[in-house]
């Protein structure tokens, strides 16, 4: 009974956040993003919930969340402009890529546990029911992977610019620096020469 009232809530959290676009004055361009994101939540856990699912569901959920607040507490810190930012974006990176592993393979083998049962044990329509819902949560973890293996990318990309846009100021400065040196040695020799007419004169 708790875990079902648990359950409830988790549902009402994801559902609240479609009204709550409205009220945090989300920009258009973004909503189909956030759209997006919120029903990939809700068509899951609705699922799981009404074809019964809600053991191995609840632990999937727990799994997920775990990365999600460690991604949380990365941009929060990062936004403080603290250092310790990085590395639990790198912890983030490993932990996702391990959730997404352990939440495919407790996927698969429920299925596979759904399927050992016989008739009498499972109905037909139910069996139905539950593999629909495990292939879209499958199909899930397959979305997260491209979009993280995407924004890794980007990431990458980011840097690299950085990087090159930071050597190319570096260079810049050392050039102008190794340019005034020069000029200051032929402004040497000019008076240096200067001085030596004078004093021939």
């Amino acid at each position: 009974m708790l875990l079902k009232f648990y359950w409830l809530l988790v549902l009402s959290f994801v559902v609240h956040q479609y009204p709550e676009m409205y009220f945090m004055r989300v920009k258009k361009e973004e909503m189909p993003d956030k759209i997006i994101g919120y029903t990939a939540y809700l068509v899951p856990l609705v699922g799981a919930y009404m074809a019964g699912l809600v053991y191995p569901a609840t632990i999937i959920l727990v799994i997920h969340c775990t990365t999600e607040l460690l991604k949380a507490i990365s941009d929060v810190i990062e936004s403080a402009g603290l250092q310790y930012a990085q590395p639990l974006y790198r912890m983030w990176s490993v932990a996702f890529i391990i959730a997404r592993n352990a939440i495919a393979a407790i996927t698969v083998l429920t299925f596979f546990k759904l399927r050992s049962k016989t008739p009498d044990e499972i109905s037909q329509a139910r069996f139905i029911t539950c593999s629909g819902v495990l292939f879209c949560l499958l199909a899930l973890q397959l979305y997260l992977g491209w979009c993280f293996v995407q924004t890794i990318l980007s990431w990458r990309h980011q840097a690299k610019e950085v990087a090159s846009a930071q050597k190319k100021a570096d260079n810049f400065w050392t050039t102008r620096k190794e340019a005034n040196k020069e000029a200051k040695k032929v402004r040497a020799e000019k008076r240096a020469a200067k001085a030596e007419i004078d004093k021939d004169d």
